[in-house]
C-alpha cells in the first residue's frame, strides 16, 4: 500500500499498483469492526451494488473487491484531481457555466 489518500470513520484510502493491469488504483480498505451496525453494512452492500452497475467514463469505476479477515478492501479507478466535493471545497465560487458543465456530465 502506498501514499494515504484520504481517511474516514471507517477505514481509508491508498494510493496503490494494481497488479494485473500495472495501473495506478486507489484501495479503500474498510474495517470490518466499524462496520458494526446494520445500516453501515447496507451502504457499504449499495456503494458495491451501484459501482458495479455505472459504466461511465465521469464515474469511478470499481475493478474487484476482496476481504481479508479483518478489512474489505474496494479497488478503484484512481481520480488524481480528487472528487467533487473535493473540487467544490477548494473554491469558494464557481462561475455558473463551470457548473453547467458538471452537471450536464452527471446527469447525461
Amino acid at each position: 500500500m502506498g501514499k494515504i489518500l484520504g481517511k474516514g470513520a471507517f477505514g481509508k484510502v491508498n494510493l496503490c499498483i494494481h497488479r494485473l493491469s500495472g495501473k495506478l488504483v486507489a484501495i479503500k480498505s474498510l474495517k470490518k469492526v466499524a462496520l458494526n451496525s446494520k445500516g453501515a453494512i447496507e451502504k457499504l452492500k449499495n456503494e458495491i451494488s451501484i459501482l458495479n452497475c455505472l459504466k461511465d467514463s465521469n464515474i469511478i469505476r470499481l475493478y474487484e473487491t476482496f476481504e481479508t479477515d479483518s478489512r474489505i478492501l474496494l479497488v478503484l479507478e484512481l481520480c488524481v484531481g480528487g472528487d467533487l466535493l473535493t473540487y467544490l471545497k477548494k473554491r469558494k465560487k464557481i462561475k455558473e457555466t463551470v457548473v453547467k458543465v458538471a452537471f450536464k456530465k452527471i446527469l447525461l
